[in-house]
């Protein structure tokens, strides 16, 4: 027992003097220590070399050895599959060819698992070795070939829950693991998609459509994302168009799926230029391909009447031919154009274009359906047309909710602003003409400002008028009280929709078109306006009280003068204090001092 303590006051670094003499009553106090673990009391008569070494037993840190492997690098190797080291299963991908681990590939995969048992039950071949690969050239559909890879980093990851895939494969991750069984990877991409789901839909739905075969059913997670995508995208419409990953992802999409989403009613645009904007640009990557496959001769390609698409010079273009077939739906996606609700600098585009860009037959149709819409002789005077004009209404209106539509006097523009630098200083956005009594009124904005000295970033609004031929050459409308309201939507529940509203009183004429604000919102007010999709509404005006006021044979009666409403001006004055630059290239009209508003 003297020798054990001696021991262990070595090992703790201590040193014990063999001349010490142990008393019978170190044993006894030792007995009593490990029957009671309380607080031992010592007595001198105990020896002090004895105590020194029950503290420092009792206080010293454990024994640590500090082993280590010392046999090389830990584990010895690397478990990437690109690695090929002891490989016993060869998997063929296309032109592709991969040495893997049968034991990784059956334990992750059912596929594998089944494919190998098969192997094994069938016996050696003719040459006396077994079959010890799988060939998923046919199994995979070609389009997720490329995503394989991915699919091995997956199964060879040894922290399959920190695995992260690009928006861009995650559904044909999902689409492998279902074919190929491997249900870790697809609840992980399952998890991946719906996170991301409602900013990624249309990447998802161009993956989809890369390998989904039409007439067949991909099983029901499959269809629900595809459905689910094609919902999301005609509520988020425009939003996704901001985005140029979500846009190129969209203008990729079959002409049958963009049919079915153009078709929406509720498809959400600020109006219907922004179709228009979409399908041109699907109609110039389809071209554009054929035309720039042809060669660079520089010849302008057109479509002729019959739909053959020939070069300028007169040869062939067989490029473009192909380009057509490959898109030959592209017709439809025009179809879907509400024509008569294009505003009318966007449809003298469309019809310089249209040559170049689709058939005689479809320019016909836009132009008997915006005339059908405009005449007062109804949709009858059309029916002999075959096919007759097409009448589908405008699409939804963008509104906050509780905002009551646009009364007979009102006039609604709404436009998506995704960012500051969107738009340049003087960019300017108008919206629809509406005529009430006589005046044809439109909203005018400059989401950044106009060139007058305002600061920039201000949201500068106006009423103008749109001249109509068959008003006299000195017309004007006299003291037509007027209103503009930036409408704000609610932000939280129970919250409603608020306005900023201004108010003037004004008398348009030839040479004073337009009327408003210049700092309607000033520099980021613009953000507190802004709805959950990153639409500005905008609702123009004009009093019930001056109804009157706007018909030809009353808008001459009475004095010609105007009243200014505080801090108003025309979209081309001059801020007083603001220093006009030397060549602005707007023109500025001096605004006479106002004399008395005459008493009604």
């Amino acid at each position: 027992w003297i020798g054990a303590r001696r021991s262990l006051a070595r090992a703790q670094g201590l040193t014990m003097d063999p001349g010490v003499a142990l008393e019978a009553s170190d044993d006894d106090d030792y007995s009593e220590e490990r029957r009671s673990p309380g607080p031992q009391t010592t007595s001198p008569a105990a020896g002090t070399g004895a105590s020194r070494v029950q503290c420092a037993a009792t206080t010293a840190p454990p024994l640590r050895l500090g082993l280590s492997f010392s046999g090389g690098p830990v584990g010895g190797g690397s478990s990437d599959w690109r690695d090929g080291r002891f490989s016993d299963w060869t998997v063929i991908v296309g032109e592709k060819t991969y040495h893997l681990h049968a034991f990784l590939l059956a334990r992750a995969s059912l596929f594998f698992a089944s494919h190998m048992d098969v192997s094994a039950r069938a016996g050696p071949n003719e040459h006396g070795t077994f079959t010890r690969s799988s060939n998923l050239t046919k199994v995979l559909p070609e389009s997720c070939h490329a995503a394989f890879e991915s699919a091995l980093d997956f199964i060879y990851s040894e922290n399959q829950a920190a695995f992260e895939a690009p928006a861009s494969k995650a559904l044909l991750l999902l689409k492998i693991a279902d074919i190929l069984g491997i249900a870790a990877l697809f609840d992980a991409m399952g998890k991946r998609i719906d996170s991301a789901f409602s900013d990624t839909a249309p990447l998802l739905l161009e993956q989809y459509c890369r390998f989904h075969i039409p007439h067949t059913d991909d099983g029901p997670a499959l269809r629900q994302i595809r459905d689910g995508a094609v919902e999301l995208i005609v509520r988020k419409f425009q939003p996704f168009l901001a985005n140029p990953e979500m846009n190129t992802a969209m203008l990729r999409l079959p002409a049958e799926v963009l049919a079915d989403i153009l078709e929406a009613d509720d498809l959400l645009v600020a109006g219907e230029d922004t179709v228009f904007d979409f399908v041109a640009a699907r109609a110039e990557a389809v071209f554009g391909a054929g035309s720039k496959t042809a060669g660079g001769g520089g010849d302008e390609a057109e479509v002729s009447a019959g739909g053959d698409r020939q070069s300028s010079g007169g040869a062939s273009d067989c490029s473009a031919d192909k380009a057509v077939s490959a898109d030959g739906d592209l017709e439809e996606l025009w179809r879907r154009v509400r024509w008569a609700h294009l505003s009318a600098s966007k449809f003298a585009e469309a019809l310089s274009m249209g040559r170049r860009l689709f058939r005689p037959e479809v320019a016909l149709e836009a132009l008997t359906s915006r005339v059908a819409r405009s005449d007062l002789g109804g949709a009858e005077a059309f029916a002999s047309l075959s096919p007759p004009p097409a009448s589908a209404p405008p699409r939804r209106p963008i509104l906050p909710p509780g905002v009551p539509p646009p009364t007979s006097t009102e006039i609604d523009f709404c436009f998506h602003y995704s960012h500051i630098d969107q738009f340049n200083c003087g960019d300017a956005l108008r919206s629809q003409p509406k005529r009430i009594g006589d005046i044809v009124l439109r909203v005018l904005v400059f989401p950044a400002g106009t060139d007058t000295g305002v600061a920039r970033g201000s949201l500068s609004v106006f009423l103008e008028a749109v001249p109509q031929s068959y008003w006299p050459r000195d017309w004007e409308f006299t003291n037509v009280r007027y209103a503009i309201a930036c409408i704000r939507w609610p932000t939280g529940s129970g919250e409603t929709w608020a306005a900023k509203r201004k108010s003037d009183l004004w008398t348009f004429k030839a040479n004073r078109l337009d009327r408003g604000w210049h700092d309607f919102l000033s520099p980021g007010e613009i953000n507190k306006y802004l709805g959950p999709d990153g639409f500005v509404c905008i609702r123009g005006s004009l009093e019930p009280e001056c109804l009157g006021r706007t018909f030809l044979l009353n808008c001459q009666v009475g004095s010609n003068a105007y009243a200014a409403g505080e801090a108003a001006g025309s979209s081309g004055s001059r801020r007083s204090w603001a220093p006009r630059p030397p060549s602005s290239g707007v023109s500025s009209m001096p605004v006479p001092t106002p004399p008395p508003v005459p008493a009604d």
